[in-house]
This record gives C-alpha cells, structure tokens and sequence, in this order.
C-alpha cells in the first residue's frame, strides 16, 4: 500500500468527518465510517444497505438531502438545527464501479455551539476592537428604532452610557432632554440618508449622518448614524482662521518692513505695489541698474528709495545731471582735478563726483544725454579700470553703487549710434521700468491727497476737492506723469476761488480732454477764443510736464520772458513751478 492509499484509509477511519459511498437514485449506502454512524444515530454494519434520505429524515434532517440533490457536484450544503450547524459535500468516484455506475462518496461535518464560539471569539473580538476604536461616534438601531449598539466615542462625546441606551427606543433619551433629535429614526422612516445637527445636554454639538441598511426582503433591517465632533472642527477651523490671519499679518509687516525706504511713492494699487517690490529687490544687489520711465515718472525718487534702502544707505547720494552739466565741464565735474590743471582752476583743486560718492551711491540722470565720448570713459570706469584726475597721476577706482535713469529709448538710440551698445549692456544689468501715471490710476486719490496737503501748507489754504473732480483725474492721460499731477494739484490750490474746488477750476485739457468736444463748440466760440485756449493749454501743459519756465520754453521754442508774460496772461499758476 502507498502512501496515498495510507492517506485514504487513515481519512476514512478518521472519527474528524463523517464519511460514506451511497448508489443508485435511492443513494443507498454501501460504505461508511464509524463517525457518520454516530452522527446518524445506527449502528456501522446496520446502515449498510439503507438509503440516505431515510437516515436523515430519521434525523430531522431531510431538507438537507432535498438540497443535496439538487446542488452540483462539490458544492456544500450549510443547514441548522438547534444548536449545531451541518456541512454535507458530495461527489462522483468512478473507479469505485458498481452495477449502477459509479458511487457516490459524501462527508458530514456537525459543528456544535461551543466550537462555533471558540472559533468565532477572535473574529469577535476583532471586531469589538475595531469598533470602539474609530474616533467618529457610531449609533445603531433596528428596524423597530431599539438603540442595540453604541461604540464608546458615542459614550464619550454625548456623555451617555450604553446602558442608558442599549434595548432603549431611541426617542426615550430624547424625551429626557439628552439630545434635541433623533436622526437615525429619521432615517428608519425616510428610508433614506439623513444629515443633521444634533444639540446634546452637555452643550455640543454633533453632526449626525445616519444610513438605512436593507435586508434581502427590502426593509430597514439596520440604521448606522455616524456621529462627528463639530466643536472640535470649528476649533480647528478657528485656529486655523487664526493661523492664517497671523500669517498676512507678518507677511503685511515684513512687506512694509521691506518696503520700509519707498515711503515716497504714494498709493496702494497693485501696479504700485509690485513696482516697489521689485524695487527692494534692486536695493539688495550691489550691481549696476537702469530705471526707465516717461518724464515725470518720479525715476529720481526710486534711486534715490534704493539708495536708502541699500548696504549703501550710510554713504552719500551723489546725482549727476548728464543734461545739465555743459559738455566742457562734464569730465572735470566727474573725475575732478588737480591745483593748476588749468587755467581758472580752483588753487586746491577739486572732489570729482564719482570720488565724492565713495561708500555711496552715484546716480547719473539722464543717462542719453552724455555725449559719446563721455560715454567711452564711463564705461571704462564701470568696467573696474582706474580714472585720474585732471592734471593728476593718481590712480583712483569707482567706489560706489551705479544707478542711472533716462525717459528716452536707448534700444533705438543704440541702434542709431547715438548711445554706446558696450556701455548700455554694462548698465543693463537690472531694468526697472516706471509705470506712467495712466497706467495706476487707482493710486491718482492717494497721489493728490499728498499733493494737496503739501499744497495747503504751503499756501496756507484748507481747500479740498468736490468729489466729481476725481473722475476728470482719472480719465485724464497725464502725459506728464507724477509731475504734472502735482504742478496741476498746486496750481488749482493757487488758483481756484473757493475753498471747494470744483470742476469748473480745471484746466480745460483735464475738463474737456476730447477733441470732439472742442470742434462741436467752435463755431460759437470764435476762432480768437479758439486760438488763446489752445495758447494756454499748451503753456499749461508745458509748465506742468517741465517743472520748470526755462524747460518749458526749451520745450515750447520759445524765450523763458515770453513763457512768464503768457503764464501770467492766462492766469497759469507760475506759483507752482521752478523758473529756472
């Protein structure tokens, strides 16, 4: 015998699993062990022969033959009664011939109380576990609304015990004041999904979201409300308010704090405040930079915010007007010179700028107006190559930040040969570009209330402005940016009548800026009224834009006698503006 058959026979002895060999429809039995006879209640010897069927009805037990029959081969067959529950298997054998084909082997298992709960406590237990440790609050009622379960979240959240609601209805708690509804009933009777607050006595609240379970037949067999903790919630979402309002405070502040030096720039609109930004980024570097902007832009109020707020803030601001200083004097006015360089030199010589803004900041305005071979020996210096004086033989280096400014395009003055290519990239190395006025309207409000206070205290003068002049302001262009803002702010301060300055004390390019306008009221104002209005506006616009009578008659191509006798013709307010 092999150890297979061994296997077979020490199974079939086995006193484990009722085994047997029926044949035949009848299922007659033609084999079966010890254990299947006990559990048949016969003797071995006395159910050889007998069918099956009559064994198990002898037993209470025949449905199970019924559905024996009618399930296939190898699949079992699960049955109850009383306290044992029952596992019947069969399948063919078709070496095992007999006269009507082959046979039939089965096997019984009876599984009594006791073994089912030795072998269900772990997975119980588990279970228990797994229940009371969610964190979330966990009810459930039958299909009658008894509370038969409740995990211990529940217990603690609501302050309840089990025993105060286990085999309770659920309505009773609520009937004593212990909670003000009862979303699992809800639920049981919406046959639905319910989500509702719940208020219970010790003053919290909950948020209950309870589910029906349906049983095979299509009722509420089950509600499960799942309970959360809102006070824990709105305390988190509280801290978390609170974290975040603490986090644009800081960031608020250390933006101000980075912005601390540009305090000169009036306004609080987004194109402002992302210029100054970049500003402060500019400040910390230490490499040269271009500002560019319209006149008027305020290009020397942002050098000279970016000095103070740079390692070089201590040093001095040294600002080199490149259009201002005549050609003939602009190398010795930079470089300096020696006693006797030449003739009408001062006898002990003189700083130039470059060495006078040792430690600090040179700023040269008005960059495209230095002639070309100033140019040359600019970037000679800003390259790092020693200068001497005039008339000296001492080696000096630049020894400061480089800024420098201009309103005019240096791409199309490179590409003319006006500006040199090499000393242009040399300065372009950080580029801050000025919006124009028209493009932050919304800082004009902020921009004249400054205006106007400097205005009032100059002049002595508490006027302010009617509120329909602000929309004029705003839709107005400004080509002259800032400047002509603040030379208009102080002419009407000068100029206007009344402490409340109306619309009508508006020049007329801010009043009637379309063309339209003007050409639908030329034929009833006459071409005299035409041409002395048009006269003003221009010397307004020049004044304004220029700062200055002597600009503006440059700009004008006129004498600066003859700007001062119009402006006072007109009535402009020359008061506002520099003549010189």
């Amino acid at each position: 015998m092999d150890k297979q058959q061994q296997a077979a026979l020490a199974m079939w002895e086995s006193d484990l699993v009722a085994l047997g060999a029926c044949c035949g429809s009848d299922w007659i039995i033609t084999e079966g062990n010890a254990s299947l006879a006990r559990l048949l209640e016969t003797a071995r010897d006395r159910m050889i022969g007998r069918s099956l069927r009559e064994l198990l009805a002898a037993r209470d037990l025949e449905r199970a033959f019924v559905v024996l029959q009618s399930r296939g081969e190898n699949s079992p067959s699960f049955f109850q009664k009383e306290d044992s529950l029952f596992v019947l298997q069969w399948q063919w054998d078709e070496e095992r011939k007999t006269g009507s084909g082959g046979e039939r082997l089965f096997s019984l298992l009876q599984l009594d109380r006791s073994w089912l709960q030795a072998s269900n406590a772990a997975a119980l237990r588990e279970l228990n576990a797994l229940f009371d440790s969610i964190h979330d609050g966990i009810w459930v009622i039958d299909s009658r609304g008894i509370t038969v379960r409740v995990n211990k979240a529940v217990e603690k959240m609501t302050g309840l015990s089990s025993r105060e609601l286990i085999g309770r209805h659920v309505t009773a708690p609520m009937k004593e004041g212990k909670y003000s509804s009862c979303v699992t009933l809800r639920a049981l009777r919406d046959r639905a999904p319910v989500t509702m607050f719940d208020d219970y006595a010790n003053g919290k609240r909950f948020l209950n979201t309870s589910v029906p379970v349906f049983d095979d037949a299509g009722g509420v067999w089950r509600v499960i409300g799942y309970i959360r903790d809102m006070s824990m919630l709105e305390e988190l979402q509280a801290r978390l308010t609170k974290l975040e309002r603490a986090n644009c405070l800081y960031k608020h502040r250390l933006q101000r704090l980075e912005e601390k030096d540009f305090s000169d720039f009036a306004g609080s609109g987004p194109t402002l405040r992302h210029l100054l930004h970049d500003l402060s980024k500019v400040a910390r570097s230490d490499a040269p930079a271009l500002i560019l902007g319209e006149t008027g832009t305020g290009k020397t109020i942002a050098a000279r915010a970016v000095h103070k707020a740079s390692p070089h803030r201590d040093g001095p601001f040294m600002l080199i007007n490149c259009g201002a200083i005549p050609a003939s004097l602009l190398e010795s006015e930079l470089f300096g010179y020696e006693k006797g360089a030449f003739t009408g030199a001062q006898k002990t010589g003189k700083v130039g700028l470059l060495d006078a803004a040792r430690g600090g900041t040179v700023f040269f305005d008005e960059i495209g107006d230095l002639p070309l071979d100033m140019q040359g020996k600019l970037l000679h210096v800003l390259d790092g190559q020693p200068f001497t004086r005039i008339g000296g033989v001492k080696p000096r280096h630049l020894q400061s930040r480089v800024l420098a400014a201009t309103n005019k395009s240096l791409d199309r003055m490179v590409r003319e040969g006006s500006f040199r290519e090499d000393l242009y990239y040399r300065l372009h190395v950080l580029t801050i570009t000025l919006p124009p006025l028209r493009e932050r309207t919304e800082d004009i409000p902020d921009l004249i209330g400054e205006f106007l206070r400097i205005a009032n205290g100059k002049n002595s003068t508490r006027k302010i402005f009617a509120p329909d002049v602000f929309p004029c302001f705003s839709q107005y262009s400004w080509p002259g940016n800032v400047r002509e803002l603040r030379a208009t702010v102080e002419y009407l301060v000068a100029m206007a009548e009344n402490d409340i300055i109306a619309v009508a004390d508006l020049p007329e390019r801010i009043r009637a800026p379309f063309a339209p306008r003007e050409a639908a009221v030329a034929d009833r104002r006459g071409l005299p009224t035409l041409v002395a209005e048009f006269e003003r506006n221009l010397v307004a616009r020049a004044l304004a834009e220029t700062g200055s009578t002597w600009k503006a008659a440059q700009k004008l191509k006129i004498s600066q006698s003859t700007v001062v006798r119009k402006a006072m013709r007109y009535r402009i307010g020359t008061t506002a503006v520099v003549h010189s």
